[in-house]
C-alpha cells in the first residue's frame, strides 16, 4: 500500500510507533477501573490504536475475570489507526482471537482529520516523535494543527522545522477536544517530557485546546520499569479529565522495590512550569525558595557545539611554541589566541590541567572571524581550508544559517560570554548532584555536557557561586525527576531559579 500523506487514509507512514504490551494495557484497565466503566455502558476509543492491543486488553481482562465474551459490550469499543498495515492487523487480530468483526468500529485515518465523535473514555498510546524528526511532507502538513491547539511555543522554531515538541502533545490535545465527552476521562501512555521538561512542552502544560480545558489528575511514572523494550525515552501513564481546571499537587506513583510508592507532583510557581515530584509525606518547601537576583550578562549558557566536527576543532595534545603560536597533536601549528582549554569530567574532580583544547576561530565579541581576518592568520586559514568541505557539509538549521553567510568555520553556542574571565560551570548531563565550580580564564564548557554562568570578576563569581550552593537548588533539580539524564541541570532549569535585573 502506498503512502498517501495528503488524505491521511490507507497510508503506510510510520510515525513514532511504540506498541503497548497487553500486560501494561491490563495494568491501565485495572488501575483506573476502566473495565467496569465499560461494562456499565461507557464507550472507549483508542485514537492511535496500532494493532489494537489496548482494546484487546479490556476483553482479555474480562475473560480472565470470568465474564463471557457475549456479555461484553464489544460494540462500545472504537479504534483508529493511520497506518493501513497496522489497521488491517488490528482487524485480523480481533477476528482470529475473538471471532469479532470490528470493521464498523475501526477507522483508518489520520486522527487529525477524522470527523469528531465523542466518547466517554480515551485509552491510547500516541506516537512519540519530536516535530523536528517527522517526515518533511507530514511536518509541513500538520504545522497549522500545532497552532490550532496552542502548541506553537517557540513559533520561530516550529516554522523553521526544528521544534523539539513531541507530536504526542498534539495528538493528546486533539483527541481530548474532538473525541472526548464533557467531563470525560482520558488515559494515555506518553513521554514524561510533556510534564517534566523545560522548553517546548510548556505549551502543552497550559492544559487548554482551542475550545476546552483539561487537567492531569494522576500519573504512574515508569522511570524504573521497562514497559517498552529498547526505548530510552522516559515514559508513564497519565490520567486526564476534560472540562476541569488543573489543581495541584496530584498523585504521582513511582515504582520502587517492586511496589508503587506514592509521591505528589506540582509545578513551581506557575502552571506551565515543569512538574516537581516530592514524597507524599513531605511538605513541599520548594515554593518557598526565593529566586537568585542576577544581571543579564550572568544568563546561564550551554557549552559550545561543533555540530559534529569535534575531530576538527578538538585536540588532545598542546605545546606552546612561542608567545603567539602553539603546536597541537604534534602536527598542527595554530595561533594561540584561538586555542582554549575544554572542560572534561576530570576537571570537576581533581584534575586541574586541561586534557583537551578547542579551536574557536572567533573574535572576543562573540562573532566568527571574517574572511579578511582569516587571511591575517595563514596557518589557521590553511588548516580550516583543509576541512572546508566537511565543515560546509554540517547539518542543522542554525549552523546552515552561518554557512549561508560564508562563515563555514562557525560553531553554535559561542558568544562574548565564552570569553568572560571567570565562569561558574556545572555538569548538566547525566549527574545526580549539582556541584558548580569556578574556573578562571578562558575555559570552555562542552556542548550539553556542561553549562555555565559567565562572570566579569572573581568577586562576582564567588558571590553567585555561594547562592548556587543553596541546598534548595539541588532539591528543586531532583524534584524534576531528571537526575542522571541529559536534562539534569540544563540552563533552562537554572534560569527558572533566577530573576534578572
Amino acid at each position: 500500500m502506498n503512502t498517501d500523506i495528503q488524505s491521511g487514509k490507507n497510508t503506510d507512514l510510520k510515525i513514532g510507533d511504540i506498541f503497548t504490551p497487553i500486560l501494561w494495557g491490563r495494568f491501565a484497565v485495572e488501575k483506573f477501573n476502566i473495565f467496569h466503566k465499560w461494562m456499565d455502558g461507557a464507550t472507549i476509543f483508542d485514537p492511535t490504536m496500532g494493532q489494537g492491543d489496548l482494546l484487546s486488553a479490556l476483553i482479555i481482562h474480562g475473560l480472565d475475570q470470568g465474564v463471557k465474551l457475549k456479555e461484553m459490550p464489544i460494540l462500545n469499543l472504537f479504534g483508529n489507526e493511520m497506518n493501513y498495515s497496522y489497521y488491517k492487523q488490528a482487524l485480523q487480530h480481533f477476528h482470529s482471537r475473538f471471532n469479532i468483526d470490528m470493521s464498523p468500529n475501526f477507522t483508518n485515518r489520520d486522527i487529525l482529520e477524522l470527523n469528531p465523535r465523542k466518547h466517554d473514555i480515551l485509552l491510547g498510546n500516541p506516537p512519540w516523535q519530536n516535530f523536528n524528526d517527522l517526515p518533511p511532507a507530514y511536518k509541513e502538513k500538520i504545522k497549522p494543527a500545532f497552532e490550532e491547539f496552542k502548541l506553537t511555543g517557540n513559533k520561530k522554531d516550529l516554522l523553521l522545522g526544528r521544534s523539539r515538541i513531541d507530536i504526542a502533545a498534539l495528538i493528546i490535545k486533539a483527541s481530548i477536544q474532538n473525541f472526548l465527552k464533557q467531563k470525560g476521562e482520558a488515559f494515555f501512555f506518553m513521554p514524561m517530557s510533556l510534564l517534566l521538561n523545560d522548553g517546548a512542552h510548556e505549551s502543552f502544560r497550559n492544559y487548554t485546546t482551542n475550545t476546552t480545558n483539561f487537567a492531569p489528575v494522576e500519573v504512574f511514572d515508569f522511570s524504573n520499569v521497562t514497559v517498552f523494550e529498547n526505548i530510552a525515552t522516559r515514559y508513564g501513564l497519565t490520567h486526564f479529565k476534560r472540562n476541569i481546571e488543573a489543581k495541584f499537587p496530584i498523585p504521582w506513583h513511582i515504582r520502587e522495590n517492586d511496589q508503587w510508592v506514592k509521591y505528589k507532583g506540582a509545578p513551581l510557581r506557575n502552571i506551565t512550569a515543569p512538574v516537581s515530584v516530592f514524597p507524599e509525606n513531605k511538605k513541599n518547601k520548594l515554593n518557598e525558595f526565593r529566586n537568585i537576583q542576577l544581571k543579564k550578562h550572568n544568563t546561564p549558557r550551554q557549552g559550545l557545539n561543533t555540530c559534529g566536527a569535534n575531530k576538527i576543532f578538538f585536540f588532545k595534545e598542546h605545546r606552546q611554541l612561542d608567545t603567539e603560536t602553539c603546536l597541537l597533536d604534534n602536527n598542527t601549528k595554530l595561533p594561540s589566541q584561538f586555542i582554549h582549554p575544554l572542560l572534561t569530567a576530570k576537571n570537576f574532580r581533581n584534575q586541574t590541567n586541561p586534557e583537551v583544547w578547542v579551536l574557536i576561530p572567533y573574535n572576543r565579541d562573540g562573532r566568527p572571524i571574517s574572511e579578511g581576518e582569516l587571511s591575517q592568520f595563514p596557518e589557521l586559514k590553511t588548516y580550516l581550508n583543509k576541512w572546508e568541505q566537511e565543515l560546509k557539509g554540517r547539518k542543522g538549521t542554525l549552523i546552515r544559517s552561518w554557512l549561508k553567510k560564508g562563515r563555514w568555520w562557525a560553531m553554535l553556542g559561542v558568544g562574548p560570554y565564552n570569553f568572560a574571565p571567570y565562569k561558574i560551570v556545572w555538569e548538566a548531563y547525566g549527574r545526580k548532584t549539582f556541584a558548580p565550580k569556578i574556573f578562571e580564564g578562558y575555559w570552555q564548557a562542552n556542548q550539553a555536557l556542561q553549562a555555565f554562568i559567565p562572570c566579569n570578576s572573581k568577586q562576582e563569581a564567588a558571590k553567585i557561586l555561594k547562592q548556587l550552593q543553596n541546598p534548595a537548588i539541588e532539591e528543586i533539580l531532583l524534584s524534576y525527576q531528571m537526575e542522571g539524564t541529559m536534562n539534569w541541570a540544563q540552563p533552562g532549569k537554572i534560569k527558572r531559579l533566577i530573576d534578572f535585573t
